[in-house]
């Protein structure tokens, strides 16, 4: 904000007053800094749903899902504990939680090939190009998350099945 003070006008007019007194000083100053006018105008923020632009962290895959058996276990395990944590964008949220739902049903119904899930939510990463929305944006993120899901549990399956012909040998 910009303030239209002169402070050499305001100093010649306390020099010519010749106050002594410092209370009187800043009391003119209170009072000059009171008659300006301030300019109020406020930048608009790249997002226009939001008040203000806040920091958004994308939701990280969660350390412990749970038990499952099953690779389709361990996808809704990561799934169903995604954290927000402060994220406070209510557009970002719905995008993203759009995407995780959407796969999620997708890959309810196809449980027992998660491959093509993989492949359509690469796919759609590949079409999907904007991002100047924060649902868009959230949604985005969301396939990420989905995809990052997917790899995860396909890691944690290998590891369970590894530690089972271990103990086994």
């Amino acid at each position: 904000m910009a303030n239209n003070i002169d402070m050499f006008k305001l100093i010649e007019e306390v020099e010519k007053q010749q106050k002594l007194n410092v209370d009187d000083i800043f009391n003119d100053l209170d009072s000059v800094k009171d008659d300006t006018t301030w300019n109020t105008t406020v930048q608009t923020p790249r997002y226009s749903n939001t008040q203000d632009i806040k920091l958004i962290k994308r939701p990280s895959i969660p350390q412990d899902i749970g038990t499952y058996d099953t690779r389709f276990e361990a996808f809704r395990g990561i799934i169903e504990h995604v954290s927000y944590g402060y994220v406070e964008v209510n557009a970002y949220v719905e995008g993203h939680r759009d995407a995780l739902e959407k796969y999620y049903k997708d890959a309810y119904n196809n449980s027992k090939d998660l491959y093509v899930i993989e492949a359509r939510v690469n796919d759609e990463i590949q079409k999907n190009v904007s991002h100047s929305q924060l649902y868009e944006k959230g949604y985005y993120d969301g396939l990420f998350y989905v995809l990052q899901a997917l790899n995860e549990s396909k890691k944690l399956l290998m590891n369970k099945i590894n530690k089972e012909i271990n103990l086994n040998l």
